[in-house]
């Protein structure tokens, strides 16, 4: 079966006659590849085909029915028909495609002086090929242009005339042109691929990197429900779609770019792009802006904002988690059946209690732990829950999943926001989202709305630790699955996955879940930038790997390096004023360090840094990675129990992982005790 791009017809103004060919199009074996044009400029050719991934055409559907194609042949013509001709019947579609055709040559011709070999074919879905066949056989002059009648032709005889229409092989550069002009929105610009070595003493090429077809096809894919399959969503509630995929396949891309061509289809629509965090949140409308000048009604939120915006001010102040761990670190005392439990390990459960909405005892006892492990005390969780919920009550003070549960009440049980309220909503990195907050994104989506997800289980540290369905979302059948690694170098990637699999070796209990996404040796592989090994720099102190850290940047801004090229992370907010303060003396101005969580990077930044639980869905060529110690060291507390300290091991494994796979071509790791140093070196032994 062909690939059809998108698989199901959109719903734009199209005829009859472009709806029977799409048709048509569909019975072609799995020699074609169809891209149907979303264009609504007639100008524009509506097919692009690809036969055997080297023989292309250009098609235009004509929209003429067996009995007028019939006067182009007769001698005598009644008043009141038109007059077609041999010469006139399809030419306005003809000369679509050679106009287009013409206009790619004269952009192009000094990278493809040989034009494109590429034909052009104009169908008739409602008249006989035989009919078509006279008429061609009338004409006062030969085209280099094919035309076909399609009525009562079979399947299998249209596929035959097509391969043998087929012109000379295409070149790939020129089939990258060709995809390019046929649609501009699959461009992917050189910003966004970190991987990409470009030489600022030269202009920039032709050479197009574009999406590749998995990911244009995840792009494309039912952007419009037919009328029967809408009514059926409504009934439902909402449309769902999942992207996943190996760290650097572009997940975070085809959101951003799936969420541009659904607002551009549909200008009246309501789009929220929603993230957990804001450096992500910013990234993405980044790129938004340098992709489309459009003036579309997307909003970039992340979910607390989202939360701020639809409540608004609330009379509490906000207890952030590393002093709601100080509060329970002085709770338990008053709770000696948790005094072996580490205070970190107790936010997190008591996080994970309201990010599942369990608002009793029973509720509590009685859910369903997989992938939280069992040695718990949950009697004595739930008593020192109720205490530290009072005491922040009795201070007017309130957490931030607290400030999710008030949002979720607001939405769902009080009915008092402005719901539904959005056409499409797509979340960046979904694996964060709790269920309760997907309860909030189901409630805003109009009936019939679509919700569109992009996730990596394998980065899933924080929220995500149950399955979809029980998130309440389904995606079963509704899952694109992208292979192809295209940020890291194999160098890096390979590190970062001989780190998973050595971590994942150190835990007893591990176990690979379905839907993790470490690459294959092939996948890995299949990178052809070999790339530069991860470096290990010891140092001595917090204050020396900060200086460390520094200095090494200050020596790539005097190297020429472009600016917005390096990403720094650190695993503590406490490092983010010291090491701001210490980049901007080393390069020598504030305007050249950019803090991540502060708003969009600007292009005279040349650097930026942020939290490492706020890294996820970054990327950058150059990475430094500081403070891996304090993680690790965690999870040698002796208050943990083994259910705690392999849950702590994975959020960990997977939490670095993500960091590692971050950079594109460089990656420095400063760390500060030798047994981190001596176990990250001995991954870069083969």
């Amino acid at each position: 079966m062909a690939t059809l791009i998108p698989k199901k017809l959109p719903r734009l103004n199209r005829s009859l006659e472009f709806a029977s060919f799409f048709r048509t199009l569909k019975k072609l074996d799995d020699d074609f590849t169809v891209w149907t044009s979303l264009h609504s400029d007639p100008a524009h050719p509506q097919f692009f085909v690809l036969f055997q991934e080297t023989f292309a055409f250009l098609i235009q559907v004509a929209e003429t029915s067996q009995q007028l194609a019939e006067t182009a042949i007769q001698t005598t013509f009644l008043d009141n028909q038109p007059q077609l001709t041999p010469d006139t019947l399809g030419s306005a579609e003809a000369d679509v495609l050679a106009a287009f055709l013409d206009n790619i040559h004269t952009t192009l011709a000094p990278h493809s002086p040989s034009g494109f070999p590429v034909r052009k074919l104009v169908v008739f879905p409602d008249v006989l090929h035989h009919t078509i066949d006279e008429i061609i056989l009338h004409r006062s002059a030969q085209t280099d242009t094919s035309y076909l009648g399609l009525k009562q032709l079979p399947a299998a005889e249209f596929s035959h005339r097509l391969g043998s229409l087929a012109a000379e092989a295409l070149p790939e550069t020129a089939l990258l042109h060709l995809r390019a002009a046929f649609d501009p929105g699959t461009v992917v610009p050189p910003a966004f691929s970190p991987l990409t070595v470009r030489d600022r003493n030269h202009s920039p090429t032709l050479t197009h990197r574009l999406l590749d077809i998995d990911q244009e096809w995840c792009v494309k894919n039912d952007l419009h429900l037919p009328p029967q399959q809408e009514r059926l969503a409504a009934d439902t509630g909402y449309r769902t779609q999942l992207v996943t995929g190996v760290a650097g396949c572009g997940k975070s891309l085809v959101l951003l770019y799936r969420a541009l061509l659904s607002a551009r289809l549909n200008p009246d629509s309501r789009v929220l792009v929603l993230t957990h965090n804001r450096p992500l949140r910013s990234e993405l409308e980044r790129r938004f802006h340098i992709l489309s000048d459009d003036t579309l009604r997307i909003d970039w939120l992340t979910f607390y904002q989202w939360a701020s915006r639809s409540l608004g001010d609330w009379p509490e102040e906000i207890l952030y988690p590393s002093d709601a761990q100080k509060l329970l670190a002085d709770l338990l005392s008053a709770h000696p059946n948790l005094a072996s439990t580490t205070p970190i390990y107790l936010l997190d459960e008591i996080s994970w209690i309201k990010d599942l909405n369990l608002r009793s005892r029973e509720a509590y006892l009685t859910a369903d732990r997989t992938g939280r492990g069992k040695g718990i005390n949950r009697e004595a969780v739930w008593d020192l829950f109720r205490n530290y919920q009072n005491t922040l009550n009795s201070h007017h003070l309130i957490d931030w999943p607290g400030v999710a549960l008030r949002f979720h009440d607001a939405a769902l049980a009080e009915h008092r926001l402005n719901f539904p309220h959005y056409d499409f909503i797509f979340v960046d990195e979904a694996q964060f989202f709790a269920k309760a907050w997907f309860d909030i994104v189901r409630a805003a989506l109009k009936p019939g709305g679509h919700l569109f997800l992009a996730a990596d289980p394998t980065q899933g540290f924080l929220r995500r630790r149950q399955s979809w369905i029980a998130s309440g979302i389904d995606v079963r059948g509704r899952t694109t699955r992208l292979r192809q690694a295209y940020r890291n170098s194999r160098a890096i990637l390979l590190f970062a996955a001989s780190f998973y699999e050595s971590r994942a070796a150190l835990d007893p209990d591990a176990h690979r879940e379905d839907d993790l996404n470490i690459p294959t040796p092939e996948q890995i592989a299949a990178i052809t930038t070999p790339g530069k090994l991860p470096e290990i720099i010891h140092a001595a102190s917090p204050h020396d790997l900060l200086t460390r850290a520094c200095n090494e940047i200050a020596a790539l801004h005097r190297s020429g390096l472009p600016n917005g090229h390096i990403l720094i992370l650190h695993t503590d907010a406490i490092y983010a004023d010291d090491l701001h303060q210490l980049l901007a003396a080393s390069l020598g101005s504030t305007s050249l360090v950019h803090d991540a969580k502060i708003n969009i990077l600007p292009a005279t930044a040349f650097c930026q840094h942020t939290t490492l639980n706020a890294a996820t869905g970054l990327e950058a060529p150059i990475v430094f990675l500081l403070g891996i110690d304090s993680i690790l060291e965690t999870e040698n507390d002796p208050r943990l129990s083994p259910d705690q300290r392999s849950e702590l091991l994975r959020d960990h494994t997977r939490q670095l992982y993500m960091a590692f796979t971050r950079a594109a071509q460089r990656l420095v790791i400063l760390c500060q005790h030798h047994r981190t140093e001596h176990f990250l070196s001995a991954l870069l032994t083969p």
